[in-house]
């Protein structure tokens, strides 16, 4: 799995093959209103703001069935409930969003039209313009499907608006996309629908956690009530922006992230918080604070229900990360940080914003957020050269995505394109890697490299 943008990603010319998806039934209204992400998504469309994620993967040129691939996607998109919603915007009334829903078996994927660039450019503006135009929660089946067929590989992107889809959702699509070409039926999944309404029913009984409110609250004050920004300056003033740049990076290989993950285990120490706490020392070494706040969002398939389901499974937790020590004085203290967040993350942003407000401030667009994802639990992904891709937009601060796959773990940066920031996001990286490898070094082979 690699993480990656549209302008980063590789895209060669060749025939170019594109699907459409359209409805057969009318829709029917659904009780399930937007989530607390979904709304916050179709405001930000409201004000002409864009958002969409694609994964993209490799197939066999040689054995290309340009008609089995169409009635994968059509089995897939059709067998996720969430892919046959939309919305629908009261002209007048911000907060009157309806969700409707189209019925099983409704969505259908068109003919293909093919046609042949020799150059990658036009493909690239083609597929480009099929994404933005076609990826909408507003519109009904907005989901891109196309291919470009090389010599000895097609590569096959799947688009979505990003109401419909996060990076988990994004991995399953793939595997039931592969297993459907592959004439398998897709694996059971629960509907993020129902989640929704069980989540909504949950908080309408609840008289709400005051104590993890509280904690909100603790955890804000200590950040004198900002909202996380990375601390150092990344040439870009509050309020401005600057187009956003991605690097990167490999953090650990395979065999070093195995040594990594028995070391962490012999400590009683979690993987993430120890990646985190390495951020942490390598901020504090550029000159930041020892104490390092942000925002980690955390996904809420808490069971295996939901573990093939799609959907926009993301709630929030705030942590402080203390680099005061060393680094294992600073795995140990992520890794009690990040059991005492995780439960702050029941607490949605609506209630955090409407207890302390008026205390808040936020002097970025974008928050300082880190999160982690282990794609080692899809079993279809490997052999397939598969690409997690977003917008690229424009940035303030700093964001930051560690993943681990069979190749290793890495680290994926976003910023502002500034000299300032390319430097900084730099010199970070370069100083987490060192850390934790000379970390792993000072251990030397006694850690076996079969741990998981």
């Amino acid at each position: 799995m690699k993480l990656t943008t549209f302008d980063n990603l590789d895209i060669a010319g060749g025939a170019l093959h594109r699907w459409t998806v359209s409805t057969r039934s009318a829709p029917v209204p659904h009780p399930t209103g937007p989530s607390e992400n979904e709304r916050f998504h179709l405001d930000a469309v409201r004000d002409g703001g864009l958002g969409w994620l694609a994964i993209t993967f490799d197939i066999d040129s040689a054995t290309l069935d340009l008609a089995r691939l169409r009635s994968a996607f059509a089995t897939v998109v059709n067998h996720h409930e969430v892919l046959r919603a939309h919305f629908a915007l009261h002209p007048t009334e911000p907060d009157a969003i309806r969700r409707f829903l189209h019925p099983a078996g409704s969505l259908e994927v068109s003919d293909v039209v093919s046609v042949d660039h020799s150059a990658a450019g036009d493909n690239r503006a083609a597929l480009s313009a099929a994404i933005i135009d076609g990826c909408t929660a507003l519109t009904p089946g907005s989901h891109v499907l196309a291919a470009v067929q090389g010599h000895t590989t097609t590569t096959v992107i799947c688009g979505f608006d990003h109401c419909y889809v996060d990076a988990h959702s994004l991995a399953v699509i793939a595997e039931d996309v592969l297993s459907a070409y592959e004439g398998e039926a897709p694996r059971s999944a629960g509907s993020f629908l129902d989640h929704q309404a069980a989540a909504a029913e949950l908080a309408r009984q609840s008289t709400g956690d005051g104590t993890l409110v509280e904690k909100w609250g603790q955890f804000l004050a200590s950040t004198g009530w900002t909202v996380p920004e990375f601390p150092i300056d990344l040439g870009v003033a509050p309020g401005q922006f600057a187009p956003a740049r991605i690097h990167v990076d490999t953090v650990l290989t395979a065999e070093q992230a195995h040594r990594f993950s028995a070391l962490c285990a012999s400590r009683s120490i979690r993987f993430y918080p120890a990646l985190l706490a390495a951020l942490a020392v390598a901020t504090r070494d550029l000159g930041g604070p020892d104490r390092l706040p942000l925002v980690l969002p955390v996904h809420t398939r808490r069971s295996d229900l939901w573990s093939r389901s799609v959907g926009w499974f993301v709630a929030n937790a705030p942590m402080v990360l203390d680099a005061t020590g060393d680094i294992d004085t600073a795995m140990a203290s992520a890794t009690a940080a990040l059991s005492a967040a995780l439960p702050l993350a029941e607490v949605d942003l609506t209630t955090v914003y409407g207890t302390f407000g008026s205390r808040m401030v936020k002097p970025r667009h974008d928050v300082f957020m880190v999160s982690y994802m282990d794609y080692r639990r899809f079993d279809r992904l490997e052999h397939h050269n598969v690409h997690h891709v977003s917008s690229d937009g424009r940035a303030d601060t700093l964001q930051a995505w560690f993943w681990r796959d069979e190749n290793g773990v890495h680290l994926r940066t976003r910023y502002p394109d500034t000299g300032t920031a390319a430097t900084v996001v730099k010199g970070l990286v370069d100083d987490l890697i060192a850390v934790v490898t000379e970390r792993l070094a000072a251990v030397g082979p006694r850690i076996p490299a079969t741990a998981r």
